[in-house]
């Protein structure tokens, strides 16, 4: 084949290539043409990297170098260098200017048809206008394949707020994209990390200079040759930096640094709407767990119901492991039964201990997101939050939560917490008021024993529950000439001595009560008429052992059963009553059963 049918056959294939061939295709397809065209063994490009030049593709023969330094290269003329390096697979060849990215290309052969070196300069000719048409046609290509890329992710961007969506869009689009460079996204006060997808949280403790200025001034920035920063803005911030390594074999080009910078611009707004419409949910649902728990604790829960319900609002809404409350009582710190059991133990009291000389000292909140240096080492839990309960300036308690993780909770969640807080204090206040009145109501505040109104109310309840019950009235014998003789003052301790061994004696098992005067009563729920006559006997025989000054007591005992014939509490009295008159009549210091039968 002649010199002149060798440069013809070479432009023909290369016209068909460019005619019916995929932009995408036209180096690999090139130099197959040129291997076919000169019936050459080899042939192979390097892109030019640094001062070096990388082969193109993959370098299965073991003779062809992966990369050629410079200095290796005799340069007589574009279209006459040659290789002088230690691999021989390679000779002669051409150099080319990179026109996408202003490099230059190597393009060497070895064998086939020898073609002298005026058809040489023709052939270098055709195949530098080839490459120079290629280039813009492939600059096309790309843009238009880019941007339709940019057009699909804007339509995904703009029909989710899914932050954790988003982010993963943005890395898969870049990496189909520019898949020979490697891409990290680097996310600033969001711990959202994706390792398979290369997103990962901005440690500015460690950021290199160039991410640190692209991170606070909002500007693209190259660090070295091969190294882009790009930022992730919104209107109202910086979230983040995207990192861009770039392949030494795809240089960074200003239709590259458009693409990553309009589609990290597009993201950074995307990611800023997205934030913004998971705040505005979360600040509804603060809204709502407020308003719900401000709704339940003004239905006059008692103390218990109210520090439950706050207990499954905070372990729904915060995540806790575990939650305390802490309430000052008379000067003593009590833990509520409501709080978890941990407090309950040495480990947990510890926390307690700390959090309460930290509130003695300046009663402000605290916020902790790392334990270790504050309450000992090798404490199990990292994350605290305690929260004051003030009401008119008075220190009434507080509330604490802890987990095992370091910083679990985030600073809005702290400061819902100490909202939640503030808006629960009013209603434990007003649960501790209203138990105190109850209790002024129901018991007698000399003897601290129940009034005999609330005993009536719990012997009313005992006769529609149970089947049967026991009463014992109680009269301390000859009282008057106990005040006679030692006066009132006396008199009261005695009655306060009394009730206080009646408490003693009977216990849990029924409700003792000054039925009026010195005349006490002790009604026993579920308890027939025998136990109650013993326990009436350890009354009687306890009391003229242990009081000072002595007295003796006089007991009425009246039982009831369900299935003998209906009662009311005026029958029951009335029996007790007359079996008490009986034992006072008869010698006093004795039982009397309601059928006149002396116990004692």
């Amino acid at each position: 084949m002649t010199d002149n049918e060798v440069l013809l056959t070479y432009k023909s294939n290369l016209f068909d290539l460019i005619y019916d061939g995929e932009p995408s295709t036209y180096i690999e397809r090139w130099l197959g043409i040129m291997r076919e065209s000169w019936n050459a063994e080899r042939v192979h490009l390097y892109i030019h990297s640094d001062d070096t030049y990388l082969l193109y593709g993959s370098g299965e023969e073991q003779d062809i170098p992966l990369s050629i330094r410079e200095e290796e290269i005799r340069y007589r003329n574009p279209f006459s260098i040659s290789y002088e390096g230690a691999n021989e697979g390679i000779c002669h060849g051409f150099a080319f200017a990179d026109h996408q990215g202003g490099g230059s290309l190597l393009l060497f052969w070895s064998g086939g048809i020898k073609v002298g070196p005026a058809h040489l300069k023709q052939i270098w000719e055709v195949s530098n206008r080839f490459l120079l048409h290629t280039s813009a046609i492939q600059t096309v290509h790309e843009d238009e394949r880019r941007y339709r890329e940019l057009f699909n992710v804007t339509e995904i961007f703009h029909s989710t707020r899914d932050v954790r969506k988003l982010l993963v869009v943005t890395m898969d689009t870049l990496k189909r994209v520019f898949p020979q460079d490697v891409f990290t996204l680097l996310l600033a006060n969001d711990p959202v990390g994706n390792e398979a997808h290369s997103i990962r949280h901005f440690d500015l403790d460690k950021a290199n200079e160039a991410s640190m200025h692209v991170f606070v001034s909002g500007e693209m920035k190259c660090w070295g040759e091969h190294v882009l920063y790009a930022p992730l803005k919104g209107t109202q911030g910086i979230y983040g930096v995207l990192e861009v390594k770039l392949n030494p074999t795809s240089p960074l080009t200003d239709h590259k640094m458009e693409f990553v910078r309009l589609l990290a611009y597009t993201a950074g707004s995307a990611l800023e709407n997205a934030k913004l419409y998971e705040q505005s949910r979360k600040v509804i649902s603060d809204l709502q767990l407020i308003n719900e728990t401000s709704h339940q604790l003004n239905l006059n829960l008692r103390m218990t119901d109210t520090l439950q319900f706050l207990r499954k609002q905070v372990e729904k809404s915060f995540q806790t492991e575990d939650i305390g409350f802490v309430l000052f009582e008379g000067g003593a710190v009590m833990i509520a039964e409501e709080s978890s059991d941990l407090f309950g133990l040495p480990s947990g009291k510890r926390y307690v201990d700390f959090v309460h000389e930290r509130m003695q000292e300046n009663r402000e909140a605290i916020f902790i997101g790392e334990m270790s240096e504050q309450v000992g080492d090798g404490e199990a839990f990292s994350s605290l939050m305690a929260v004051p309960m003030l009401h008119d300036g008075n220190l009434l308690g507080f509330c604490l939560v802890l987990h095992r993780d370091t910083y679990r909770f985030s600073f809005d969640m702290y400061r819902l917490f100490q909202s939640f807080i503030h808006h629960s204090t009013l209603a434990i206040t007003n649960a501790r008021l209203r138990e105190k009145l109850e209790e002024l109501v129901i018991t007698d505040q000399m003897t601290n024993l129940y009034a005999r109104a609330y005993l009536g109310e719990k012997m009313d309840a005992s006769m529609e529950q149970d089947d049967h019950g026991t009463l014992l009235l109680v009269d301390i014998d000859d009282f008057k000439s106990v005040n006679d003789r030692f006066g009132h003052q006396v008199g009261d301790e005695v009655l306060v001595q009394v009730a206080d061994l009646m408490k003693e004696v009977v216990g849990e098992s029924g409700y003792v009560a000054r039925w009026g005067g010195e005349e006490l009563a002790v009604y026993l729920p579920s308890v027939e008429q025998s136990i109650g006559a013993l326990i009436g006997r350890a009354l009687v025989e306890g009391i003229s052992e242990k009081t000072s000054p002595r007295v003796t007591l006089s007991c009425g005992v009246a039982s009831w059963h369900r299935k003998r014939s209906a009662v009311t509490v005026e029958k029951l009295v009335k029996r007790a009553d007359e079996a008490l008159y009986i034992a006072k009549n008869n010698g006093k210091n004795q039982v009397v059963l309601e059928d006149r039968t002396t116990y004692a």
